[in-house]
């Protein structure tokens, strides 16, 4: 931080470089909090774990034992100056799912609402002010992930269960209106577009990963191959995007690139737009034995490079940069498989759930520079060219 500082009071450094060097540094010392802890209180496996992103404030957890939970991050330190973070709010047992939640996600534009999805077959629709469901689809089937456009002014929730269909839930009608059909067997995961509020990317237990646009009636646009074969069908059925089942998705922060979990214990990433395999090569570390949807996440468009942050089954977060492949650091403290990472982009920590059924917290190391000047307030003046170097 200091010599960042001196180099912006000198001119060297512009204010956005600065901000980018500091988060950078800050996202590459992540660390187990020290201060901070979220009370352990699911009694199975912490399945899904999300942030809401008008104000960066609550979280809500799903577990193996069919809980959901409630938390604000901006709980105040006690007089020891510890965090512990305890539920501000629970779904009740009688309202409860009857089996483990599978996956959560935001209503994007308020936080007052949730939705989840359950091995129970259903999906429901939260209001977070009461903890109750305002709205339950029943899919008939494990219903592996469900997702909603964070940009789109429909109001349907994709759902990927075990057939070989997607459905689209309308929360306006509470009914399901169609279904996108081309997998062959279970759907893991569902992803929509950051950017086009009608394109869908789903991943399958065929192998394969699917675009798709709901308007149309041959809605599959592609079927993303991990060779780059110059193919004139882009929905042939040779394409492939792993050798085993896919069941994880997500985007980088600038939207452009699609990042793909394997059960062949592969991570790729891909153009969003061309669907071509960028061929970035993350090596043979990562642990993906199960069919279970894994939330992987992506630092913020402050981080350079950026981070890609995957959990493993071998008790760990493994921390890739983006665009290289290169391990960077591995995050242990859990006992248990991890399943689920989340950001908190504002403040640069990282949420993570495991089987052992804690929620561990993540931050940047303190910067011991700042006690360093205090310390030593003479060095203001006993700064060098070299430190710019």
């Amino acid at each position: 931080m200091y010599s960042f500082l001196k180099k912006r009071e000198h001119g060297s450094l512009r204010p956005r470089q600065f901000v980018r060097a500091e988060s950078t540094k800050r996202a590459y010392s992540l660390q187990l909090s020290p201060r901070k802890e979220v009370t352990r209180i699911h009694r199975g496996s912490v399945q899904s774990i999300k942030v809401e992103n008008v104000e960066q404030r609550y979280m809500i957890s799903g577990g193996g034992d069919g809980r959901i939970h409630v938390y604000d991050l901006n709980t105040p330190p006690d007089s020891d100056g510890h965090v512990r973070i305890n539920p501000v709010a629970s779904v009740s047992r009688e309202q409860r799912h009857r089996y483990a939640v599978t996956t959560l996600s935001w209503f994007p534009f308020d936080t007052g609402m949730f939705i989840s999805s359950s091995n129970d077959n259903s999906i429901r629709i939260w209001d977070t002010n009461s903890m109750t469901p305002a709205c339950v689809f029943d899919l008939e089937s494990h219903v592996h992930c469900q997702a909603i456009s964070p940009v789109a002014s429909h109001c349907l929730v994709a759902s990927g269960a075990d057939e070989p269909r997607i459905r689209l839930c309308d929360l306006k009608s509470g009914a399901s209106t169609h279904s996108l059909t081309g997998h062959n067997g279970s759907i893991l995961s569902v992803a929509w577009s950051p950017r086009q509020e009608h394109v869908l990317y789903s991943g399958g237990v065929d192998g394969t990963v699917r675009v798709w646009d709901i308007r149309r009636a041959a809605a599959c646009l592609m079927s993303l191959d991990q060779h780059n074969t110059d193919n004139s069908d882009p929905l042939a059925d040779t394409n492939k995007a792993h050798g085993a089942g896919v069941n994880g998705l997500c985007f980088s922060s600038d939207n452009e690139r699609l990042i793909t979990l394997g059960l062949d214990e592969k991570i790729r990433m891909w153009d969003a737009y061309t669907g071509r395999n960028t061929l970035v090569n993350y090596g043979s570390l990562w642990r993906n034995r199960f069919q279970w949807y894994m939330e992987a996440t992506v630092s913020g468009s402050d981080v350079w490079p950026p981070l890609l942050y995957v959990p493993s089954d071998d008790q760990q977060v493994l921390v890739y940069e983006l665009n290289t492949g290169r391990l960077s650091r591995r995050l242990k403290g859990a006992y248990g498989r991890v399943t689920c990472v989340e950001k908190r982009a504002g403040l640069q920590e990282l949420y993570s759930g495991s089987m052992d059924c804690e929620i561990l917290v993540w931050e940047p190391e303190e910067d011991r520079s700042s006690s360093l000047d205090d310390e030593h307030p003479s060095d203001e003046d006993a700064w060098s060219e070299s430190e710019e170097e």
